[in-house]
């Protein structure tokens, strides 16, 4: 039986995307990719050109076509035939359907997804037959075929899921969690334990088969000691690793456009960061290619909005921070002295204490004193949560390339967004938001976004570091990487090498 080795930081532990405790980790999301499929998905490409318009068009994948109806409230999605999961039930709108059900009643992410759409209901989610599922919707918008290729709310195959419903358990959380039943490329092996995530293929997957009969994925924390491994060829792939992009030692090693990006995130809600201009002075006083050069090593790019260069709506013509710690100097100087900054960090992540320190360095140097605090992942996250952090390394990045979703992800109401830990309101983002929504108008659509970004980059509730690359080493004995939006592995389309 041929098998892939995956080398990664840890072992997946949540494979259901809807669990209300969600851990957010990408192993989890890199199972997830490997085990379920989305109805659409974008057409993808080679490493060199990852990131083109054509890499961006959508696709369809579970479903074969759509139709709006004129005023886009209603959607229709005509599933593709003879997909079966390993279990052996083929797909049907009716597995869709209760797959929306279930995210919707969970009210996890699947639900504030469907939410950008105006999807808040079960019966908005309908089986017309078969092999047609009917969304309805209570206002005109394009976002939602968009939508439909995010990796939660999850196609599952609901005839294996309700075997093990319980009254207790009526959405099957506690087997979802570790097993995977959907239509994917691969299953679950039950052989999988603590030092091996193991996943076999679907024989039955609707796309042919698949390169590799078993997907090994095997934990190696530290990125030097998974370049070794890649290197000595005990795991044929390698990801997230500290490498420079090229070819040695047998290993092809790629970097890759992302939706993610680092930032600082400033608390508006309290002093100093009410203040604008100190938010400003700040921005100005951090040197970012230091930071891509030495906090990276290399595995990120300069930002040129709030969000990634790869989702549609960016824009890079309005303004953008660059180093000028005298500038800096000049708008500090009514402010000073500034007591002392703590400036919260964890180590899930190896380039986090290395920015804190760079950061704590350049404001130093204009005259701010700043002390790197660490606290653990979990610390970090609740105080994000409650607002209790004045100045903080963060990191996210939405899991569509949407403008409108990546967006909304990161600011508050009306949408609600998710990751904006700052205490930061615009009311003027908020109309903006909501008319890109209803807009169906690509153009008009894509300037609103654009207003988006002029005032984030203008009010600066968070000061946007660098652009992630997905860096990931891989074998020359292995063949057929593609680059897709939500840039991680897909072991299906990877083969053993002629």
């Amino acid at each position: 039986m041929n098998t892939l080795r995956v080398a990664c930081a840890v072992l997946p532990t949540v494979l259901d995307r809807d669990q209300p405790l969600r851990i957010l980790q990408w192993e989890n999301i890199d199972a997830h990719l490997q085990l379920y499929e989305p109805l659409l998905g974008y057409a993808g490409a080679e490493p060199a050109t990852a990131g083109s318009p054509d890499s961006k068009k959508l696709v369809g994948l579970m479903a074969e076509r759509w139709e709006r109806s004129d005023d886009a409230k209603t959607w229709c999605f005509f599933l593709r035939r003879s997909v079966f999961s390993a279990f052996g039930h083929e797909m049907t709108a009716k597995d869709v359907a209760w797959t929306w059900k279930r995210s919707l009643a969970l009210g996890t992410v699947g639900a504030w997804i469907g939410s950008n759409a105006g999807l808040h209901r079960a019966d908005q989610v309908k089986a017309i037959d078969r092999y047609t599922v009917e969304f309805t919707l209570p206002y005109s918008t394009s976002i939602l075929p968009y939508l439909l290729t995010v990796i939660v709310p999850t196609v599952f195959d609901s005839t294996e899921v309700k075997k093990y419903v319980t009254p207790d358990d009526p959405w099957a959380l506690k087997t979802l969690q570790k097993r995977g039943l959907g239509y994917g490329p691969y299953t679950v092996d039950e052989s999988s334990d603590e030092t091996v995530f193991r996943m076999c293929a679907n024989p039955r997957y609707w796309a042919g088969p698949v390169g590799y009969e078993r997907v090994e994925m095997v934990a190696i924390l530290d990125p030097a000691d998974r370049w070794d491994a890649l290197k000595n060829g005990e795991v044929d792939v390698a990801i997230d690793l500290n490498e420079p992009a090229g070819t040695r030692n047998g290993v092809v090693v790629h970097h890759l456009p992302t939706t993610w990006r680092t930032m600082l995130g400033c608390n508006v809600t309290r002093p100093p960061f009410d203040k604008l201009n100190i938010r400003r002075a700040v921005a100005l006083a951090i040197p970012y290619q230091r930071i891509v050069d030495e906090a990276f090593r290399g595995g990120a790019k300069r930002m040129t909005s709030c969000i990634s260069d790869v989702v549609t709506g960016h824009t890079a013509a309005h303004r953008s921070w660059n180093y000028d710690p005298a500038e800096a100097r000049r708008l500090l100087k009514p402010y000073l002295p500034l007591p002392p900054i703590e400036l919260a960090y964890h180590d899930e992540f190896a380039h986090f204490p290395r920015i804190a320190r760079i950061v704590a360095e350049a404001l130093g140097e204009v005259g701010v004193k700043v002390k790197p605090a660490y606290l653990d992942l979990a610390q970090h996250g609740l105080k994000k949560l409650d607002r209790a952090l004045n100045f903080f390394v963060d990191q996210d990045g939405p899991i569509t390339i949407d403008g409108r979703y990546a967006l909304g992800h990161d600011v508050n109401p009306p949408l609600k967004g998710v990751f904006d830990f700052t205490g930061y309101h615009s009311d003027e983002i908020d109309g903006y938001l909501a008319a890109s929504l209803k807009e169906l108008d690509d153009g008009k659509m894509v300037a609103l976004l654009g207003e988006v970004q002029r005032v984030v980059l203008n009010d600066l509730p968070w000061i946007p570091l660098a652009q992630h690359s997905f860096v990931v080493g891989i074998s020359r004995k292995v063949a057929g990487h593609r680059w897709f939006p939500l840039s991680r592995l897909r072991a299906r389309h990877l083969s053993p090498a002629a």
